[in-house]
């Protein structure tokens, strides 16, 4: 069996931290991350025959937002937002489509680490699993260390998204969708990292701002 499509590392750049504003501006669905005890409702994706890609969620992210989704990213004691964190977010904002629905993440290794590994070393350089959560379909993603980049491993189930979008502060590259809804992005810059489905028949669908 042929193994998953593979982006072409080379299109990485120019993103909007190199030329700020660049990228398309407009509305993207959002769902966001589960806070602990909290419910989203309606508002969460269901297992129903709600359409891939169907429009959910409370509405746009902010640039507030979206600085406030990344430093919460880094973990609960990385203090002062930088600079890093600010541009990092300007860019994400600078990269949304109008069109998008945003996804929402279900589970995360990074927020419950293996047991009896509390070395914060072993623990940077071990693989992160996320699940992703969309009406009618799930994304999970593994982000690996590779020296100073990142390789990102991906499956959509059902299968149907016929490429993905790899969106860093330094631009994206785009890598092919397989029939079992494989895909596979070497050589990703470290930092933040969004990926965006593309769907025939669907809206594109934008996860979270995760970092890598």
């Amino acid at each position: 069996m042929p193994g998953p499509s593979t982006a072409d590392a080379g299109e990485w750049g120019p993103g909007p931290v190199a030329a700020e504003g660049a990228g398309r501006r407009g509305k993207e669905r959002h769902i966001g991350r589960k806070a602990p005890g909290m419910s989203h409702g309606d508002d969460a994706p269901g297992t129903g025959s709600a359409p891939y890609g169907a429009e959910r969620g409370p509405g746009e992210p902010d640039l507030d937002r979206l600085i406030a989704d990344l430093q919460a990213d880094r973990g609960p004691c990385s203090g002062t937002v930088s600079d890093e964190v600010r541009a990092a977010a300007r860019a994400a904002y600078a990269m949304r489509r109008d069109d998008a629905v945003m996804s929402e993440v279900g589970t995360d290794s990074a927020e419950s680490p293996p047991a009896g590994v509390r070395d914060s070393a072993l623990l940077a350089e071990a693989p992160r699993y996320l699940r992703f959560d969309t009406p009618g379909a799930t994304l999970d993603l593994e982000i690996t260390a590779v020296g100073d980049r990142r390789t990102l491993v991906g499956r959509v189930d059902p299968p149907g998204p016929t490429s993905a979008d790899i969106r860093t502060p330094h631009g994206s590259a785009r890598a092919p969708v397989d029939a079992d809804g494989a895909f596979v992005a070497p050589d990703v810059p470290t930092g933040p990292v969004s990926v965006l489905l593309h769907h025939p028949a669907a809206p594109p669908v934008a996860t979270p701002w995760v970092t890598a």
